[in-house]
């Protein structure tokens, strides 16, 4: 089979798209650095037969969250933000759909309450904070999905700092370094390596908390898409 032939599979296409990115990038000086926005994303992909309805989906189970200096050093942002939009109102019966989907997407039962029409989900007893609203008005079904992980940050890198410490205590007492070099590099050394552990732990569980999200507001989103269309789009 010739290579104009050959058949590449959806992952496959993905990788090779980003990386023709990549390489147009490099080949221009690394662009304009200001990125695309979600119209002009469609357009690309509309380009190469994809439906930017699909495009936009996917844009909208990409969580919003903070950058910065600060976010990239300690390893991942605390607060995040995702919306959905979809058209026609769900009924307050089949509200319960969607709370069903919430739970079985975090595993966590959470607190249900309704506010002004609007529904609400968030979690209880957890470190990371995940609110949910549904809220339909106007013809349409709005959900709101805000999270904090600033909790489990405060812990991820208590913990390391705490063992930093009793490493400087137990190292100091068998060494006893007597110069300010010493003293110095002991504590460099043993802080230096609590917050590196800390900082790779909360990368690490940012990624998967990234996920989590994606998943959250896919099955949302997926329940209220679909009982709209068994309601006939008219949320009675």
């Amino acid at each position: 089979m010739s290579e104009e032939d050959r058949r590449y599979s959806d992952s496959e296409f993905a990788l090779i798209l980003r990386k023709a990115f990549e390489l147009e990038e490099h080949r221009t000086g690394g662009g304009s650095g200001e990125g695309l926005t979600l119209q002009e994303i469609q357009a690309v992909a509309a380009e190469m037969g994809l439906d930017p309805a699909s495009v936009e989906r996917a844009a909208v189970l990409h969580p919003v969250a903070g950058e910065g200096a600060l976010v990239r050093l300690f390893g991942g942002p605390s607060l995040y933000q995702m919306q959905y939009t979809a058209a026609g109102e769900i009924s307050r019966d089949s509200l319960t759909r969607v709370v069903d989907a919430i739970r079985r997407v975090t595993g966590h039962q959470g607190k249900v309450t309704e506010v002004l029409g609007s529904l609400e989900w968030e979690t209880v007893g957890e470190l990371s904070l995940i609110h949910v609203t549904v809220s339909p008005l106007e013809g349409q079904t709005v959900v709101r999905v805000l999270a904090n992980r600033g909790p489990a940050g405060g812990l991820t890198y208590f913990l390391p700092g705490v063992v930093g410490l009793l490493g400087i205590g137990i190292i100091g007492a068998i060494t006893e370094p007597t110069t300010a070099v010493g003293i110095t590099s002991l504590v460099a050394g043993c802080l230096g390596g609590a917050f590196l552990t800390a900082r790779t732990i909360f990368k690490t569980t940012t990624k998967r908390f990234r996920s989590k999200l994606r998943d959250l507001m896919d099955a949302t989103s997926r329940a209220i898409d679909e009982t709209l269309e068994t309601e006939g789009g008219s949320g009675q």
